[in-house]
């Protein structure tokens, strides 16, 4: 990519780029079927297409190519492409010297030699492609798997191709060869499979294309060893047709290398899924089970055999070796952790504990305090002290209220933390439900017709199993919340009714309502709806805590709804017969018994 393509349009670079990649993978396809068509209908000996003179064109295509990409990358890429263009251009040298194009006769020697040659550029280029990140503790395992694959490679070749080559009345240099050409594609092929499954990142076309282009080969150079073992020419076949796609498969690499991001890919020690862990381990099987059914059992079988079980079982050994180094630093790792949490536990518990004997201690010290500040108070207010003016009796009477607010703080305070640590203790006997509402009702009656507010009841002839003045409580701190929440001229609503082996309360007001998403929230201690409640209505938010708590206790639930049109607060009590005996219960730890 030259400076001059970079322009102050993004957008309109992007395009050119993508324009520019599709044309040239474009005309390789185009030029890949016609290379194809030509090399399977070769013609005369004198057509200019025939004796595999179209490789040479193909590996010239794919040495521009190569280049090209040389000169617009940098770093490692550069030093890659670099070396697989010479690659190229070696094999298009050995391609013109094997067909007689260069000398017009064929040098099959000489083009033997060039081809050994020209993989030493083509192991360099790609042994440095810039795939993956260099870890130094990440190459073990991709090393014994890449011995696995090479042996097991080597196992599988030598069983379907090479012993055929081994068995026919060849020289021994030709036998060493074609024993060279499908193992070196071979190995290539694998190596850059196996660099992609083990690594993760950003997907990398460029080395995809690069690795299906030794497939190619690979499948070439195996084609050609069999035809050579049988005695058949090689112009015509489709190993022919695979030496001439595989380069412009290497040249569609290197044009995807250009204009395709190339980040590098971090290797994986435990790889996901259910077979990218195991694919080395399924070729080494794969090659064992091959030459059971139908390799030779001759010397080299043997040794490769031996050799294939000897790495599967190095593999294994290692894979266990560092799974049981994993799970040791694991259960190190969580031994720790659990210790953390117990001391963390223990702390809280201790903070807890403290905490609640402040809270208890410092509401206890209050009492004593308020209850003189009250009985002042009320002197004051009555005139024991003499007449106060107007403007006095009206501070007296602010303070005496505010006095009264503060004692029920610190009374509600010591009954959640009575209930909440447990101590607070739970008497329950048959009750009636009708007296225990109507007792609510008539203790905020005041309340109520001072706000001109009318409460309605609505209940059955029904027992619950409870305790009756912690009941009465949560009816005060439901019916008391509903009348400070309604308007003047409303009406709220007690019903109480038995639903199989519960009773269920219900008290609905016609107020303001409560937000959807602090339905759950206002059980919480000392929340308020809006922030100005506590000054405006009273109260501290412990109402509903405290309710909460003794309905658990009670072993039934609370919870509240609301439609728009107000709210409505239920909680539910076990139901009782009141002519029966009732069963031992027991709910939260504590026996409950008539």
């Amino acid at each position: 990519m030259s400076k001059s393509d970079v322009g102050e349009d993004g957008r309109f670079r992007t395009m050119t780029l993508s324009r520019s990649l599709v044309y040239t993978l474009g005309a390789l396809i185009t030029l890949g079927l016609v290379c194809t068509v030509l090399v399977l209908h070769p013609g005369n000996d004198d057509s200019w297409h025939s004796d595999g003179r179209i490789g040479v064109l193909t590996a010239l295509v794919a040495t521009g190519l190569a280049a090209r990409t040389a000169l617009l990358t940098s770093g490692a890429m550069r030093f890659s492409w670099s070396m697989l263009g010479i690659y190229m251009a070696i094999y298009a040298v050995a391609d013109a010297l094997s067909t007689g194009t260069l000398t017009g006769t064929p040098q099959a020697m000489l083009s033997d030699i060039v081809y050994l040659i020209a993989f030493v550029p083509a192991g360099l280029g790609l042994l440095c492609y810039p795939v993956l990140h260099l870890v130094g503790a990440m190459w073990r395992p991709l090393l014994i798997d890449a011995a696995l694959l090479v042996v097991s490679i080597t196992f599988v070749t030598y069983t379907l191709v090479l012993r055929r080559a081994y068995e026919s009345d060849l020289p021994v240099v030709d036998e060493a060869l074609l024993s060279i050409y499908p193992l070196i594609s071979a190995w290539c092929a694998a190596l850059m499979l196996l660099v992609l499954v083990r690594s993760e990142g950003a997907p990398r076309p460029d080395a995809v294309l690069l690795g299906m282009a030794y497939v190619v080969y690979s499948f070439a150079d195996n084609g050609y060893v069999f035809l050579t073992a049988r005695g058949t020419d090689l112009t015509g076949t489709w190993a022919d047709v695979g030496y001439t796609l595989a380069p412009l498969m290497l040249a569609a690499s290197a044009a995807v290398a250009v204009h395709v991001p190339t980040p590098r890919r971090e290797l994986r020690r435990n790889l996901p899924g259910s077979v990218r862990p195991v694919v080395a381990d399924l070729f080494g099987l794969g090659a064992l089970a091959l030459a059971t059914l139908i390799g030779p059992r001759d010397q080299v079988s043997t040794v490769l055999a031996v050799a294939t079980v000897i790495t599967l079982g190095v593999r294994q050994v290692t894979l266990t070796s560092a799974s049981w180094q994993l799970r040791g630093e694991l259960e190190r790792r969580i031994d720790e952790r659990t210790r953390e949490m117990e001391e963390l536990t223990a702390h809280y518990e201790r903070l807890d504990a403290l905490k609640r004997e402040f809270i208890t201690a410092t509401s206890h010290e209050l009492r004593t305090p308020l209850a003189a500040i009250r009985g002042a108070l009320e002197m004051l207010e009555d005139g024991d002290a003499g007449q106060l003016p107007p403007l006095a009796l009206r501070m007296v009477s602010t303070a005496t209220r505010g006095s009264e607010r503060l004692s029920r703080l610190v009374n509600d305070i010591i009954d959640l933390e009575k209930l909440d640590g447990g101590v607070f203790v739970t008497d329950p006997s048959v009750q009636s439900v009708n007296a225990l509402v109507t007792e609510a009702v008539q203790t905020l009656s005041p309340l109520a017709a001072q706000q001109d507010i009318d409460v309605h009841t609505q209940l059955d002839d029904s027992y619950a199993w409870c305790e009756p003045d912690p009941i009465v409580q949560v009816l005060i701190n439901l019916l008391g919340n509903a009348l400070k929440f309604s308007e003047n001229r409303t009406t709220v609503t007690v019903r109480a009714r038995r639903q199989g082996g519960e009773v269920v309360f219900s008290v609905h007001d016609q107020g303001r309502g409560i937000p959807s998403n602090q339905l759950e929230s206002i059980f919480a201690r000392f929340h308020q709806i809006e922030e100005d409640d506590s000054r405006q209505k009273g109260g501290a938010g412990l109402g509903l805590s405290i309710s909460q708590l003794i309905v658990h206790n009670h072993g039934g639930r609370i919870w509240a709804e609301s439609d728009g049109d107000g709210s409505t607060f239920w909680f539910t009590l076990p139901a009782a017969d009141p002519t029966a005996h009732a069963p031992a219960r027991k709910v939260r730890g504590v026996t409950l018994t008539p």
